[in-house]
């Protein structure tokens, strides 16, 4: 049960930084406004995102203190956590190839692209803050 906690954690950071992304992403590149603020909405929507990810991770630790789990229990964890991990990468990378496309058929402003760029490999580390460290907390408490 306690290696499911950082499961969940690592879901809800994932999949909601990976929506604040998107949504950020296609603001810029539909000129809804300054790269900048966008850029800045969308911290603060991670920021608030990871709140709850972050009381859970703590939650797990403190359930876990004193318990040993097998390599066999944690497993299935594991294989979820690297699956986050899988679309992120192929979320992240398939908006940088729509960015890749609008800029060879010269669609898109060349500030534009850049603040596009990265804000995509910004949202590739932040989304995978928590399955990484939801990780490392399934091996700390492996036997």
């Amino acid at each position: 049960m306690i290696p499911y906690l950082f499961v969940v954690a690592a879901a809800i950071a994932s999949l909601g930084i990976i929506r604040a992304y998107k949504k950020a992403h296609n603001s810029i590149l539909e000129g809804r406004g300054d790269a900048a603020k966008i850029q800045s909405k969308f911290f603060l929507h991670v920021a608030i995102i990871e709140a709850l990810p972050i009381i859970l991770l703590v939650i797990g630790l403190v359930l876990a203190e004193g318990q040993t789990f097998s390599m066999e229990e944690i497993y299935i964890p594991l294989a979820i956590v690297i699956g986050l991990f899988i679309f992120n990468a192929i979320i992240v990378f398939s908006q940088i190839s729509q960015v890749k496309h609008l800029r060879n058929s010269k669609q898109i402003e060349e500030h534009t692209l850049h603040a596009a760029r990265g804000i995509s490999f910004i949202a590739i580390a932040l989304s995978n803050a928590v399955p990484i460290i939801s990780l490392v907390f399934m091996i700390m408490i492996t036997s």
